[in-house]
């Protein structure tokens, strides 16, 4: 039996994320699927367009067997925790061959080769990133500029975000010494920037270029995704301008007023400079995006800013084994949440319960049984961030929210 494993978020799923999932099946000889997936919230620091069980159903529908949740610590995270966390938590499952994953240059050799070096000069490379910073230098062009002035022949790899995480899944599988292997597809969009296709009846475009023709042209996507996955988002109310952090603002706004007097620095990715600046700011909130560019600087981009907002928000805090030493230690991933499957998927989810060195939950309820400490507050803390997410999605739709302790894994015949 051959697995192979892909990282993803289907914000929505789309032409090419099915196309990806048909061609790794067909050139990595997978018996089955198996997809990784955020949950309700993704890593630019955003809701995601619909709950995670609708995008599940859009996967499996999509061609994927089986469907697991990265929990949002690593959801949320920068592409380096976000792609160390899911390559920690596939290896432990112990049933993956292959992990693929759409880059711009479809070519894997300087993935391995960049990511090896990468991995033996991780001090010498922070130096040189820490050194940009103090110049004023945003954190992802400190790192471009890092790279091509040590590794010029790798610069490239570090120009676009889907090749970016491509180079920290190697990194991590490199510093796991895994024997998954890493498989790249080359894409066939038009970039993740791209959010104006040219032509109406191009049938591969970003998930950005998707989320962008719901709010102007909401019919304009049918070219963009499979048949079903409109349909789903018709039945479910979503043919319509996508939920966005605006709609958290009032939640974000209660939980600054209520934290400022001790500050933000001990939430995730929050500096203590970073802290001061919200709590000085505060007074001037006006909704989530608007703080945002208000709280912008050269030193730190949007997208990390909404990541942090978000860590504030969702209360995820910094855990002590987030340590700059690895990849010379395992991240935590102490579950596997199963969220959807294919019924003749069962060979696959009896190998990970016989082989996996963590447990595979399907009922977030009888966690209790199952974990204890760290490892419970991992999944409170994804159970959490479900509820939050419910709260603003049913104002949103106008649907009553899903109870997170009462879903079951979708399950496809």
């Amino acid at each position: 039996m051959k697995t192979t494993a892909i990282i993803a978020e289907y914000n929505p799923f789309h032409n090419g994320h099915k196309y990806q999932i048909e061609e790794t099946r067909r050139q990595t000889n997978a018996d089955f699927i198996l997809v990784l997936m955020s949950g309700d919230f993704v890593q630019r620091g955003a809701p995601a367009l619909c709950n995670k069980y609708l995008r599940a159903k859009m996967a499996l529908l999509g061609g994927a067997d089986v469907v697991l949740e990265l929990p949002s610590l690593y959801a949320l995270s920068s592409a380096e925790f976000f792609a160390e966390g899911a390559v920690t938590l596939l290896d432990q499952l112990q049933v993956i061959d292959t992990l693929s994953f759409g880059s711009e240059t479809g070519n894997l050799s300087p993935f391995e080769t960049c990511a090896s070096i990468l991995n033996q000069h991780v001090d010498t490379l922070d130096a040189r990133i820490r050194e940009q910073l103090k110049q004023g230098v945003p954190y992802p062009a400190a790192r471009e500029q890092a790279v091509s002035s040590l590794f010029p022949d790798f610069s490239s790899l570090f120009s676009t975000p889907n090749n970016i995480l491509g180079l920290e899944y190697c990194k991590a599988l490199c510093a796991l010494q895994s024997s998954i292997r890493p498989f790249t597809l080359k894409r066939r969009d038009n970039g993740y920037h791209n959010v104006r296709p040219d032509k109406k009846d191009v049938p591969f475009v970003s998930a950005s270029a998707v989320r962008a023709a719901l709010e102007n042209a909401p019919r304009q996507i049918e070219s963009y995704v499979p048949s079903q996955v409109c349909s789903l988002l018709e039945e479910n109310g979503l043919l319509t301008s996508p939920l966005t952090e605006d709609a958290f603002s009032s939640q974000l706004h209660y939980k600054l007023l209520m934290e400022r007097s001790r500050g933000f620095s001990e939430y995730l990715d929050c500096t203590p400079d970073l802290s001061d600046k919200i709590v000085k700011h505060i007074s001037a909130f006006t909704g989530f995006t608007d703080f945002c560019r208000l709280l912008k600087s050269r030193e730190i981009t949007y997208t990390r800013l909404s990541r942090i907002l978000m860590h504030i928000l969702l209360d995820i805090k910094t855990p002590a084994f987030f340590s700059p030493s690895f990849p010379h230690r395992r991240l935590f991933t102490p579950y596997a949440r199963l969220l959807g499957f294919q019924k003749d998927a069962s060979p696959l989810l009896k190998a990970i319960k016989k082989s996996s060195h963590i447990p595979l939950l399907s009922k977030p309820a009888d966690a209790r049984c199952i974990l204890q400490g760290e490892a419970l507050g991992m999944l409170e803390q994804d159970i959490l961030c479900a509820s939050v997410y419910e709260a603003a999605a049913s104002r949103y739709t106008g649907k009553p929210p899903l109870n997170e302790l009462r879903q079951s894994p979708v399950i496809l015949p």
